[in-house]
Protein backbone atom coordinates (compact mmCIF):
# COMPACT_ATOMS: atom_id res chain seq x y z
CA UNK A 1 0.00 0.00 0.00
CA UNK A 2 1.10 3.52 -0.59
CA UNK A 3 1.89 5.55 2.45
CA UNK A 4 0.68 9.09 2.49
CA UNK A 5 3.31 11.65 3.18
CA UNK A 6 2.39 14.88 4.90
CA UNK A 7 1.86 17.75 2.46
CA UNK A 8 4.84 20.01 2.06
CA UNK A 9 4.15 23.56 2.99
CA UNK A 10 5.42 26.00 0.45
CA UNK A 11 7.13 28.93 1.95
CA UNK A 12 9.09 31.58 0.15
CA UNK A 13 12.35 30.03 1.30
CA UNK A 14 11.75 26.44 0.08
CA UNK A 15 9.55 27.09 -2.96
CA UNK A 16 12.35 25.98 -5.27
CA UNK A 17 13.04 22.82 -3.30
CA UNK A 18 9.53 21.36 -3.78
CA UNK A 19 9.30 19.53 -7.13
CA UNK A 20 6.22 20.24 -9.21
CA UNK A 21 4.08 17.32 -10.21
CA UNK A 22 3.88 17.25 -13.98
CA UNK A 23 0.67 15.93 -15.44
CA UNK A 24 1.19 13.73 -18.44
CA UNK A 25 -0.76 11.60 -20.81
CA UNK A 26 -2.30 8.47 -19.26
CA UNK A 27 -0.79 6.31 -22.02
CA UNK A 28 2.33 6.45 -24.08
CA UNK A 29 2.04 8.04 -27.49
CA UNK A 30 0.51 5.67 -30.03
CA UNK A 31 -1.26 3.63 -27.34
CA UNK A 32 -4.96 4.54 -27.47
CA UNK A 33 -5.84 2.51 -24.38
CA UNK A 34 -8.63 0.00 -24.10
CA UNK A 35 -10.60 -0.56 -27.32
CA UNK A 36 -14.19 0.64 -27.32
CA UNK A 37 -16.67 -2.02 -26.35
CA UNK A 38 -14.13 -4.32 -24.74
CA UNK A 39 -15.23 -5.93 -21.49
CA UNK A 40 -13.23 -6.38 -18.34
CA UNK A 41 -12.37 -9.77 -16.90
CA UNK A 42 -15.16 -9.78 -14.32
CA UNK A 43 -17.87 -9.02 -16.89
CA UNK A 44 -16.61 -11.74 -19.20
CA UNK A 45 -16.52 -14.26 -16.35
CA UNK A 46 -20.08 -13.41 -15.27
CA UNK A 47 -21.34 -13.71 -18.84
CA UNK A 48 -19.73 -17.15 -19.15
CA UNK A 49 -21.38 -18.25 -15.89
CA UNK A 50 -24.77 -16.96 -17.04
CA UNK A 51 -24.57 -18.44 -20.55
CA UNK A 52 -27.67 -20.54 -21.10
CA UNK A 53 -29.07 -19.78 -17.67
CA UNK A 54 -30.77 -16.44 -18.39
CA UNK A 55 -34.12 -17.96 -19.38
CA UNK A 56 -34.22 -20.15 -16.29
CA UNK A 57 -33.36 -17.23 -14.02
CA UNK A 58 -36.01 -14.98 -15.53
CA UNK A 59 -38.60 -17.76 -15.25
CA UNK A 60 -37.69 -18.24 -11.57
CA UNK A 61 -37.92 -14.48 -11.00
CA UNK A 62 -41.42 -14.48 -12.52
CA UNK A 63 -42.46 -17.46 -10.37
CA UNK A 64 -41.24 -15.66 -7.24
CA UNK A 65 -43.10 -12.51 -8.29
CA UNK A 66 -46.31 -14.49 -8.77
CA UNK A 67 -45.77 -16.07 -5.35
CA UNK A 68 -45.80 -12.61 -3.79
CA UNK A 69 -42.13 -11.56 -3.63
CA UNK A 70 -42.38 -7.79 -3.89
CA UNK A 71 -38.79 -7.23 -5.06
CA UNK A 72 -39.19 -9.76 -7.86
CA UNK A 73 -42.52 -8.23 -8.80
CA UNK A 74 -40.91 -4.80 -8.98
CA UNK A 75 -38.10 -6.20 -11.14
CA UNK A 76 -40.58 -7.82 -13.50
CA UNK A 77 -42.56 -4.62 -13.88
CA UNK A 78 -39.48 -2.44 -14.33
CA UNK A 79 -37.36 -4.61 -16.60
CA UNK A 80 -39.39 -7.38 -18.15
CA UNK A 81 -42.31 -5.05 -18.94
CA UNK A 82 -40.86 -1.52 -19.09
CA UNK A 83 -43.14 1.49 -18.95
CA UNK A 84 -44.32 2.53 -22.40
CA UNK A 85 -43.41 6.01 -23.44
CA UNK A 86 -46.49 6.40 -25.60
CA UNK A 87 -49.69 4.65 -26.38
CA UNK A 88 -51.27 3.74 -29.69
CA UNK A 89 -53.64 6.46 -30.78
CA UNK A 90 -57.14 5.24 -31.59
CA UNK A 91 -57.66 7.77 -34.36
CA UNK A 92 -58.03 7.28 -38.09
CA UNK A 93 -56.61 9.96 -40.34
CA UNK A 94 -58.19 10.52 -43.73
CA UNK A 95 -56.11 9.23 -46.64
CA UNK A 96 -53.33 11.66 -47.52
CA UNK A 97 -52.13 11.50 -51.12
CA UNK A 98 -51.34 15.12 -51.96
CA UNK A 99 -51.04 18.54 -50.30
CA UNK A 100 -54.82 19.15 -50.34
CA UNK A 101 -55.37 16.00 -48.30
CA UNK A 102 -53.01 17.29 -45.60
CA UNK A 103 -55.39 20.20 -44.96
CA UNK A 104 -58.29 17.76 -44.49
CA UNK A 105 -56.17 15.64 -42.13
CA UNK A 106 -55.24 18.73 -40.07
CA UNK A 107 -58.93 19.61 -39.83
CA UNK A 108 -59.72 16.07 -38.63
CA UNK A 109 -57.01 16.35 -35.95
CA UNK A 110 -58.34 19.71 -34.79
CA UNK A 111 -61.86 18.31 -34.57
CA UNK A 112 -60.62 15.31 -32.55
CA UNK A 113 -58.84 17.61 -30.08
CA UNK A 114 -62.00 19.70 -29.72
CA UNK A 115 -64.06 16.54 -29.11
CA UNK A 116 -61.58 15.30 -26.52
CA UNK A 117 -60.72 12.07 -28.33
CA UNK A 118 -57.10 13.27 -28.81
CA UNK A 119 -54.88 15.07 -26.34
CA UNK A 120 -52.89 18.12 -27.40
CA UNK A 121 -49.64 16.13 -27.20
CA UNK A 122 -50.99 13.35 -29.43
CA UNK A 123 -52.29 15.93 -31.88
CA UNK A 124 -48.89 17.62 -31.90
CA UNK A 125 -47.20 14.35 -32.81
CA UNK A 126 -49.69 13.70 -35.60
CA UNK A 127 -49.24 17.24 -36.93
CA UNK A 128 -45.47 16.70 -36.90
CA UNK A 129 -45.93 13.55 -38.99
CA UNK A 130 -48.19 15.40 -41.42
CA UNK A 131 -45.69 18.26 -41.72
CA UNK A 132 -42.94 15.80 -42.59
CA UNK A 133 -45.19 14.12 -45.11
CA UNK A 134 -46.20 17.42 -46.72
CA UNK A 135 -42.51 18.42 -46.94
CA UNK A 136 -41.78 15.14 -48.72
CA UNK A 137 -44.67 15.77 -51.14
CA UNK A 138 -43.38 19.29 -51.79
CA UNK A 139 -39.83 18.10 -52.50
CA UNK A 140 -41.13 15.42 -54.85
CA UNK A 141 -43.37 17.95 -56.61
CA UNK A 142 -40.52 20.41 -57.06
CA UNK A 143 -38.16 17.75 -58.39
CA UNK A 144 -40.71 16.56 -60.98
CA UNK A 145 -41.39 20.16 -62.06
CA UNK A 146 -37.68 20.89 -62.43
CA UNK A 147 -37.18 17.69 -64.42
CA UNK A 148 -40.06 18.66 -66.74
CA UNK A 149 -38.65 22.17 -67.28
CA UNK A 150 -35.17 20.79 -67.95
CA UNK A 151 -36.52 18.31 -70.50
CA UNK A 152 -38.39 21.14 -72.28
CA UNK A 153 -35.26 23.28 -72.35
CA UNK A 154 -33.24 20.42 -73.86
CA UNK A 155 -35.80 20.04 -76.67
CA UNK A 156 -35.47 23.70 -77.73
CA UNK A 157 -32.95 24.39 -80.52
Amino acid sequence: MLEKSPPKLLQPGNAEAAPKKIRGRPFQRGNPGRPRGSKNRTTRALEELMAGQAEKLVQKKIELALAGNVKCLQWCLDRAMPRRTGRPVDFTLPAVKDARDVVAAMAAITTAVNDGSLTAEEAGQLVHILNSYSNAIEVYDHSTRIAAIESQLKKRP
